[in-house]
């Protein structure tokens, strides 16, 4: 965060659209892929160069150009060139931090949303920007770094499997979308594992441990909140809409992701109400505590002030005390401090104290 803040700060007083990167540092080498396919035949280049982009566009292919790496902003730019992207486009996928959306455009339809994976080592979410280009017959993804979920789409690309080659590109970008949505339920599942381990904890007997565990994952869902809301409404819109990249038989299938981001948010918000809930649990264990060493402590208090009464008195430096010069005296006070004490106990345990 403290990186995104650096380069707001560089990018304040620049011109509206200009392509300033926001995010992390990165030094990875930048890694572009394409794929060409229709139904007969599919085509695979990896680690190509951007000299020329438009020589893998042919109509009667579908082609995804698939670009690990938004920080350099040279590549960007020289994309936005190849394929007339307009300014503010460039500046959206070079902000990481941008609020998940749709964009219509006259030449392409711009889509971007984050892209979660759980790192189970440290149970901590890990987010990436991904921003989809949707042309007329061609498809450019946008990523910060290597590696993603989309090995699936991949492999029904190169072995046809599925309605991927034998639909047009937008059918290759709801594909896209539906494995990201799809992931986030492997996200709720985990935390949902957490928070019912975190139940049973709280009820046997909850510590600070578990109090930082309710906080942290509050702080998940928060996150995932702001990130699959969003979506949800983009999706919306690319169903209502009639903009003439999204054909009908595809929105069909964008109902189907819809109705996926409805349950995950229903989903986040449920166990935004369980961990308050916990946490009410929490609190109130942690009173009950705190009163029983209260109670504990008053009992004691209470059968000790007669006893420090008699102790006290006898205690006085006058020799006119009664019965303290009788040869028992000792013997008679201790026996009386624990018939006393003995009564004291007894009246506290008939009101049920303890």
């Amino acid at each position: 965060m403290t990186s995104n803040l650096h380069s707001r700060k560089h990018k304040i007083g620049l011109p509206p659209g200009t392509p300033v990167y926001l995010g992390r540092d990165r030094n990875q080498e930048i890694k572009i892929e394409v794929f060409q396919y229709n139904e007969k035949e599919v085509t695979h280049f990896n680690h190509i160069t951007p000299n020329d982009f438009r020589q893998y566009i042919k109509n009667d292919r579908i082609t995804w150009i698939n670009i690990d790496g938004i920080y350099d902003q040279t590549i960007v730019k020289y994309v936005g060139e190849q394929f007339n992207l307009h300014p503010l486009t460039q500046e959206d996928i070079m902000n990481t931090d941008h609020r998940p959306k749709v964009e219509y455009f006259e030449d392409y339809l711009h889509f971007t949303l984050k892209m979660l994976t759980y790192n189970k080592a440290d149970k901590t979410i890990l987010s990436e920007q991904i921003s989809f280009v949707l042309g007329k017959n061609w498809v450019i993804s946008f990523q910060e770094i290597h590696g993603d979920i989309f090995d699936p789409i991949r492999d029904r690309i190169n072995n046809n499997k599925g309605r991927v080659r034998k639909r047009g590109a937008d059918y290759l970008v709801y594909a896209l979308i539906d494995v990201i949505v799809d992931n986030y339920f492997t996200i709720t599942d985990e935390l949902e594992d957490q928070i019912e381990e975190l139940e049973q904890n709280i009820l046997e007997g909850a510590d600070k441990e578990e109090l930082e565990a309710i906080l942290k994952i509050k702080k998940d869902l928060v996150f995932m909140r702001k990130s699959v809301i969003p979506v949800r409404e983009a999706i919306s819109g690319l169903i209502k809409s009639d903009n003439a990249f999204i054909e009908k038989s595809t929105r069909q299938f964008l109902r189907d992701v819809y109705d996926h981001s409805i349950y995950i948010g229903e989903s986040i918000e449920n166990y935004r109400e369980m961990l308050q809930s916990l946490l009410d649990i929490y609190l109130t264990g942690l009173s009950n505590k705190l009163n029983n060493v209260m109670k504990t402590l008053t009992v004691i208090s209470t059968v000790f002030i007669p006893l420090t009464f008699i102790a006290g008195l006898y205690g006085m430096n006058f020799t006119t005390i009664p019965g303290a010069d009788h040869p028992y005296g000792f013997v008679i006070a201790s026996v009386s401090m624990i018939l006393v004490g003995i009564v004291m106990v007894l009246i506290l345990r008939h009101k049920k104290w303890f």
